[in-house]
C-alpha cells in the first residue's frame, strides 16, 4: 500500500528527473509570469488611478523577479527553484501585509501552501518538510482569528482588489501548479509504460535466460564465495544429487578424486578445470570451467565423465587384450611364436657368461589320431590340456610358448650346459602323461621332443629357434621316444633340405633342370629304348643329385611340376627327332608314387602328347615296386588307364619293396627291372644271386621281360645273360647322354 503511494524515486531514471523537473519548472514559471503579467497589468492600471504607486513598484517587482526566475531555469535550474519559492512566499507576504482588507489578505496565505509541493518537486523531501513545518505559523494564525500585520498608512484598497486575489489564486492553483504537476505526471506515466514494456522484455529475457540455463548442454552451478549453490540447473542438480538438498554446499555433495594430498581442495577459489570429484551415488565428474561474477558469485560449469571414463576404460581394456591376443596364443594363452623370440633375446641378452639357456621344442605328434578320430574340438581340447601339464612341469623360470599349431617351446637355464640340462630335459619327458582324459575319453600322447643350447655371445633368439625347429625334425624322423640334441651335421643336412625345396620352382623357372638319356640294349647289344633321367645343376646348391631332390619334391608337393616338365620335354624330343627324320626309340619316364596316384595323371600325358602329336608307343612309364603298395586300387586304376592308351608300363626297383606276389600280379605291366644293388653284388653275394633268379624266374612267369639295371662289368654281364635277362641297362654299355649324343650315336649305328 505504501509502496503504491509513496512511487520510488528510483523508478526513474537520473535524466528523467532532471527533464521532467526542468519542464514542470519552466511551466510553473512561464504560467506564472503570464499569470503576473495579466492580473498585474490590470493591478498596476487601477492602482495609478487611485495614486497607489507601491503596488506599481511590487507589481513590476514581481515580474522582474519571475523573469529572472524563468532565465535562471534555462542556466541553473536550482536557483530558479528557489527564486520560485521564493516568489510565493514574497506573494503571499504582500497580500497580507500591503491589503487592509482582512478578509482578501487571509487568502494571501493560502499560496504557502504550495510551497511544500514544489519544494518536493524540486529539493527533495527535506525542504518540502521544513517549509510544512514553517507553513504551521500562518495557519495557526487564520485559525485563531487573530488579526493580521498591514502597512500603516494604507489608502483604501482597490475596488477590484478581492477580483484580483481571487483570480490570482484561481489561475495558480487551477493553472500554473496542475500544469507542472500534469508535466510530472506525464513524466511518470511515460515512466511507468517503459517500466512496463522493460519488465515484460526482461520477463523474457529471464525466460529466456532460464531457457538457455536449463538447456545450455552442460550441468552450471552458480555458487558464492563459500561453495553454497545458489542456483543450479536440473542436470546440475540430477548429476550432483540435490534434489533433497537445496542449500547444500558443493564440496558436501562431491568428493575430491586427488591423484595426491597436495591437490586435494574444499576451497572454491583453489578449484582448477580438469579436476575430478566423485558424487554420492558414484558418478566421475570433471569441473569443465570457473568463472567468477559481478556479485562474487562463480558460475561453475561441470561435466558428467562417468561414460566417458568407462568408454576409455573399457578401451584400455580392449587394447590389453588386443596386445595380449596379438602377442599370445589364444587357444592356450601362451606366448606366440612372436612373444618367444622376444623373450629369447632378452634372456640370452641379460645371461651371465657362465650360464646356458636350452631351448627345448616340443611336437604333438597325437594331434592328427585325435583331430580324425573325434574331431577339431577335442584336438584343441588336447592342445589345451597338454599345454596346461606341461606348464606345471616347469621351474618358474622357465619360458614357455605355443610356436605353431601342435608344437611348443621351453626353455631350462644351466650353469654347466648339458651336463645339468639333460636330466632335467629327460625328467619333464618322463613327466609328461602318455594319455590325457579329453570330454571323458582317454587320448594319446604322442610326442617328439628335441633342444638345442644357446652359443656363447648369442643374443638372437631365431638362431637358437631354428637350430631347435631342426633337432625336431632330427628327433622326428629317428621317431624314438629319446630327446634329439642339436647336431651341426644333421643341421647341414636339414639346411641343405630346405635350401633344395626352396630352389626347386625357381629351378623350374630359370630352367636349371635338364634331361639325360641312358641307352637300354639287348643281349646282342642292340639298342632298343631309352630311360630319361632327370639333372640339375643349381647355381647355389651346385650339382644336386635326384636321389636327394626328388624326395624332398615329392614331401613338398613340386614334384607334380617336375613330371609335368619331364613328361613334356620327352615329347618334346620325340617329335624334334621324328621331324628330322631320325629313328626314335621308345623312352621310359619314372613315375613318383605321388604321381601314380594323381586323378590328372592321364589327363597331363595325354595332353602332351597331343599337343607334340607323339604316338603312345613312343612313352613307357616306370614305377617302383613301394609306389604300388601305397593306395593299391587307385594306383591299379590309374595304371590300367595308361596301359589301356598304349603307354608300356615298367615295375623298377623290384626285390627293395615289400610286395606279394599275388598284388603283383593284378599290376598291368610288360617289364620288371632289377634293382641295381643287387647288380652290384653279382661275383660278391650269392644271396643277391638267388634273389635276381629268382627275379627273372617270376618274371617269366608273369609273362614280362627283365632289365637288369646298373651293370658294369663283364662279369655281371655272363651272369644275367646266363640265367636269361633280357635286357641291359648300365654304365658298361653306355652312361646318360645328352639328346644330341643319343642322336650321334644312334645315327651312326
Amino acid at each position: 500500500m505504501f509502496q503504491w503511494l509513496l512511487l520510488k524515486e528510483n523508478a526513474l531514471s537520473a535524466a528523467e528527473n532532471t527533464v521532467w523537473k526542468e519542464s514542470a519548472l519552466r511551466i510553473i514559471l512561464v504560467s506564472g509570469l503570464l499569470l503576473e503579467f495579466g492580473i498585474g497589468l490590470l493591478s498596476a492600471i487601477d492602482a495609478v488611478k487611485v495614486g497607489a504607486y507601491y503596488i506599481v513598484v511590487i507589481v513590476t517587482g514581481f515580474f522582474l523577479a519571475l523573469s529572472l526566475a524563468v532565465f535562471a531555469s534555462v542556466r541553473r535550474p536550482v536557483i530558479g527553484s528557489a527564486m520560485l519559492i521564493a516568489t510565493i512566499y514574497a506573494a503571499a507576504f504582500c497580500i497580507v501585509y500591503f491589503i487592509n482588507d482582512a478578509e482578501i489578505a487571509k487568502l494571501g496565505i493560502m499560496f504557502v501552501y504550495t510551497a511544500p509541493l514544489i519544494a518536493r518537486i524540486f529539493f527533495g523531501s527535506r525542504l518540502a518538510l521544513v517549509l510544512m513545518a514553517v507553513n504551521v505559523f500562518p495557519f495557526m494564525l487564520l485559525l485563531r482569528n487573530e488579526p493580521l500585520p498591514s502597512y500603516p498608512g494604507l489608502v483604501t484598497p482597490l475596488a477590484n482588489a478581492h477580483a484580483y486575489i481571487q483570480a490570482l489564486l484561481f489561475l495558480f492553483f487551477n493553472i500554473c501548479v496542475p500544469l507542472g504537476v500534469f508535466r510530472l505526471l506525464h513524466a511518470l506515466d511515460a515512466a511507468i509504460r517503459r517500466h512496463r514494456t522493460a519488465s515484460s522484455e526482461l520477463e523474457s529475457s529471464h525466460a529466456q535466460y532460464q531457457e538457455i540455463f536449463e538447456n545450455a548442454g552442460g550441468a552450471i552451478l552458480l555458487c558464492d564465495a563459500q561453495a553454497r549453490i545458489l542456483k543450479a540447473n536440473s542436470l546440475a542438480d540430477a548429476i550432483i544429487g540435490r534434489q533433497d538438498r537445496k542449500s547444500a554446499s558443493l564440496f558436501a555433495l562431491l568428493a575430491h578424486k586427488c591423484k595426491d594430498r597436495e591437490e586435494k581442495t574444499a576451497d572454491i577459489l583453489a578449484l582448477k578445470p580438469g579436476q575430478e570429484f566423485e558424487t554420492r551415488d558414484g558418478r566421475l565428474i570433471s569441473i569443465e570451467t570457473i568463472s567468477p561474477t559481478s556479485e562474487n558469485h562463480y558460475i561453475v560449469l561441470l561435466r558428467d565423465i562417468s561414460q566417458m571414463r568407462r568408454i576409455q576404460e573399457a578401451l584400455t581394456r580392449s587394447k590389453e587384450r588386443e596386445s595380449f591376443l596379438s602377442s599370445h596364443d589364444q587357444l592356450t594363452h601362451l606366448p606366440n611364436r612372436d612373444l618367444m623370440l622376444q623373450q629369447l633375446g632378452t634372456a640370452l641378452s641379460t645371461m651371465p657368461p657362465r650360464r646356458q639357456l636350452a631351448l627345448i621344442i616340443i611336437r604333438l605328434d597325437s594331434i592328427k589320431y585325435v583331430n580324425d578320430a573325434h574331431g577339431n574340438a577335442a584336438g584343441d581340447d588336447l592342445i589345451v590340456a597338454f599345454a596346461d601339464v606341461l606348464r606345471r612341469l616347469l621351474p618358474d623360470a622357465s619360458l614357455c610358448g605355443r610356436l605353431r599349431s601342435v608344437v611348443f617351446g621351453f626353455t631350462i637355464e644351466s650353469t654347466h650346459g648339458r651336463r645339468d640340462a639333460i636330466p632335467q630335459i629327460e625328467h619333464i619327458r618322463r613327466s609328461l602323461p602318455e594319455e590325457l582324459v579329453i570330454n571323458g575319453e582317454r587320448q594319446p600322447v604322442q610326442i617328439s621332443m628335441a633342444v638345442a643350447f644357446s652359443r656363447p655371445g648369442e643374443t638372437s633368439g631365431d638362431e637358437l629357434l631354428q637350430r631347435g625347429k631342426l633337432a625336431l625334425d632330427t628327433a622326428r624322423r629317428s621317431g624314438g621316444q629319446n630327446v634329439a640334441v642339436f647336431d651341426d651335421e644333421a643341421a647341414a643336412q636339414i639346411r641343405r633340405r630346405l635350401n633344395i625345396e626352396q630352389a626347386i620352382l625357381m629351378a623350374l623357372r630359370e630352367n636349371e633342370l635338364r634331361l639325360v638319356y641312358q641307352p637300354k640294349v639287348t643281349r646282342d647289344g642292340e639298342i632298343v629304348g631309352l630311360e630319361a633321367l632327370i639333372r640339375w645343376r643349381s647355381p647355389t646348391l651346385g650339382d644336386v643329385s635326384p636321389a636327394e631332390f626328388i624326395p624332398v619334391a615329392e614331401s613338398s608337393g613340386a614334384i607334380h611340376f617336375i613330371t609335368a616338365f619331364v613328361v613334356d620335354s620327352v615329347c618334346t624330343y620325340i617329335r624334334q627327332t621324328l621331324d628330322a627324320g631320325d629313328r626314335c626309340l621308345p623312352i621310359a619316364i619314372n613315375l613318383s608314387a605321388i604321381d601314380i596316384v594323381r586323378a590328372d595323371l592321364l589327363d597331363l600325358v595325354n595332353a602332351s602328347c597331343l599337343k607334340h602329336r607323339v604316338s603312345s608307343d613312343y612313352l613307357e612309364f616306370e614305377i617302383t615296386e613301394t609306389g604300388l603298395v601305397g593306395n593299391e586300387n587307385l594306383a591299379i586304376s590309374h595304371l590300367e588307364a595308361l596301359n589301356a592308351k598304349g603307354y608300356g608300363i615298367t615295375i623298377d626297383d623290384f626285390g627293395t619293396g615289400y610286395s606279394s606276389l599275388q598284388k603283383l600280379s593284378r599290376f598291368p605291366t610288360k617289364s620288371i627291372k632289377i634293382d641295381q644293388s643287387f647288380v652290384a653284388q653279382i661275383g660278391i653275394s650269392e644271396k643277391s644271386e638267388l634273389i635276381i633268379r629268382a627275379v627273372v624266374s617270376l618274371a617269366k612267369i608273369l609273362s614280362c621281360t627283365t632289365v637288369a639295371e646298373g651293370v658294369e662289368t663283364l662279369v655281371q654281364e655272363k651272369f644275367l645273360k646266363a640265367i636269361g635277362c633280357q635286357f641291359f641297362q648300365g654304365f658298361y654299355y653306355y652312361p646318360p647322354m645328352e639328346f644330341q649324343q643319343v642322336n650321334q650315336l644312334l645315327k651312326g649305328r
